[in-house]
């Protein structure tokens, strides 16, 4: 395993885990499939639930995994930075060599599932590179409306009507969005999953591919649902499985 970090200013930065070359030794990949993890935290933190205990079963997988730590908190306003920066990274990753550049996945927990649809949504504004390859969505802040979830959206915007308009993801998906793997859980308490079922909607009325998990148990923020992440709900811990599955299928790779 090879650690990198690529630092953005003094409060983000992308890091990420690549896998030794093998080649010399064996029939095995040159080039792996990505996934970029963008934590969640209402747009003032970043948890770390959602960091290197996401990161290392997708690591184990066989894909290159990177976390970015975007800008948080109030500097977020009229700047757009998180996104700016998730622009940046799926560019940069998609430039590694190690990496292949046509199976780069974004992926994102709450306020960070509203960052990683965010770019799904406006990759076009940034350049082709800036374009994943398909999005995974895991309990995310999505629309503005009345389902929305007021403190990420306060924390990213400010308050801006402007910049609500352009944050109401259920409402910027066009044709050009990536295939997405989207899960929720039906009693999240925090976010509604209604955030997920309307993204899911506008992505089926685009013509866009949408696999979606509706879990019947378990409140917001679980992460991987287990003790380690610290919310235990048996329940929910299929849905990595379930991703891994997709990503295989879709990409046509096997560890």
């Amino acid at each position: 395993m090879k650690a990198i970090k690529t630092v953005y200013s003094e409060s983000s930065f992308l890091s990420g885990y690549l896998h030794e070359d093998l080649t010399p030794f064996c029939d095995t990949y040159s080039r792996r499939p990505a996934v970029i993890i963008c934590p969640g935290g209402a747009y003032a933190n970043l948890s770390p639930r959602e960091e290197d205990p996401i990161a290392l079963p997708l690591f184990a997988a066989g894909f290159e995994v990177f976390v970015l730590h975007y800008t948080i908190g109030r500097e977020n306003i009229e700047r757009s930075m998180p996104e700016k920066e998730l622009a940046r990274a799926v560019k940069e990753v998609k430039e590694i060599e190690q990496v292949d550049p046509d199976r780069v996945a974004v992926m994102g927990f709450s306020a960070g599932g509203h960052l990683a649809a965010s770019i799904i949504c406006h990759h076009q504004y940034y350049g082709e590179d800036a374009r994943p390859d398909c999005g995974i969505l895991c309990y995310p802040v999505i629309t503005a409306g009345e389902y929305g979830h007021s403190r990420s959206l306060y924390n990213l915007t400010g308050g801006d009507e402007r910049l609500l308009e352009y944050y109401a993801l259920d409402r910027e998906v066009s044709g050009s969005a990536p295939d997405c793997f989207i899960w929720h859980t039906a009693e999240d308490r925090s976010v509604s999953v209604m955030n997920s079922i309307l993204f899911a909607k506008a992505l089926w009325d685009n013509g866009c591919g949408c696999e979606l998990h509706i879990y019947q148990k378990g409140d917001h923020g679980l992460a991987r649902g287990e003790k380690e992440t610290g919310r235990v709900e048996e329940g929910i811990a299929s849905w990595m499985d379930l991703l891994i599955s997709w990503l295989n299928r879709r990409w046509g790779f096997t560890r």
